[in-house]
């Protein structure tokens, strides 16, 4: 195991449970790679904004706010279509998987 990975991580278990579906596609479809490409960017700049670096800690705290968010929305999602809150999800679960954050 690498040094610091936690099995029970919120990003581990929203790369197990979520994660694979979408980013197991994106070989095979440029356009879903182009939209997780400009939602991981914009995570990405959430957090460095202000001058975080992004970190273990920092992708969990933004996945806590973000979710949070989505619940207060009454967010849900039954499309066979990627909406926003997806695409932003899949883009938290590559970057956690870019950074070694998950397996």
């Amino acid at each position: 195991m690498r040094r610091g990975f936690f099995a029970d991580c919120p990003l581990a278990r929203l790369s197990s449970d979520f994660g694979q579906f979408g980013l197991g596609e994106e070989p095979f479809a440029p356009g879903l790679t182009a939209e997780i490409d400009q939602h991981t960017a914009g995570v990405r700049d959430s957090i460095t904004r202000d001058g975080m670096v992004l970190s273990r800690r920092s992708l969990v705290s933004y996945l806590h706010g973000f979710l949070d968010g989505c619940r207060e929305r009454g967010w849900h999602s039954d499309s066979v279509e990627y909406d926003w809150e997806t695409l932003r999800l899949l883009a938290i679960c590559r970057l956690a998987k870019e950074y070694g954050f998950v397996r």
